[in-house]
């Protein structure tokens, strides 16, 4: 099995996350200038359609690719654990935000809306950096599988 599968995907990923980090910025801005409902709507949107099936391509179509490519010592699951993280900070913004629409304003005492952005803001962070990290690390980890081949 080619080599090409796993780099076609791994471009994928790469472009996506240049759009992904730029609808982030919208997001950011949105929320901070605009709070509302519809615009939890387009983030909760964002998340489950756009990055929970990024990730989804990362932890199935990746790891069959690599299986196929014969690569077999790639550590898939550090890469998924990234993904761990993710899904804990998802489920707390999700209950805040349900919160919020049954018309709570208050979260342990705190603003609630306040408490919506600041965990936004640290799925945007840990997201941020889970590109980082693949980019810079797991990646290019798996281009050099493909370079040993020519070695």
């Amino acid at each position: 099995m080619s080599f090409k599968k796993v780099k076609d995907i791994l471009n994928r990923l790469t472009e996506e996350h240049v759009v992904f980090l730029k609808k982030i910025e919208e997001l950011e801005k949105k929320l901070k200038d605009n709070f509302s409902e519809d615009i939890l709507d387009e983030l909760m949107s964002f998340i489950k359609k756009d990055v929970l099936e990024h990730a989804r391509v990362e932890e199935e179509d990746l790891e069959k690719a690599l299986e196929e490519a014969g690569i077999t010592d790639f550590d898939i699951e550090a890469l998924n654990f990234g993904h761990r993280t993710l899904d804990e900070i998802i489920q707390h913004l999700e209950y805040l935000i349900d919160l919020y629409k049954k018309g709570e304003r208050k979260y342990m005492g705190r603003e609630l809306q306040s408490e919506i952005i600041k965990t936004a803001q640290e799925f945007f962070t840990t997201l941020k950096d889970h590109f980082t990290e693949e980019e810079d690390f797991f990646f290019p980890d798996i281009l050099k599988y493909d370079m040993e081949r020519f070695e």
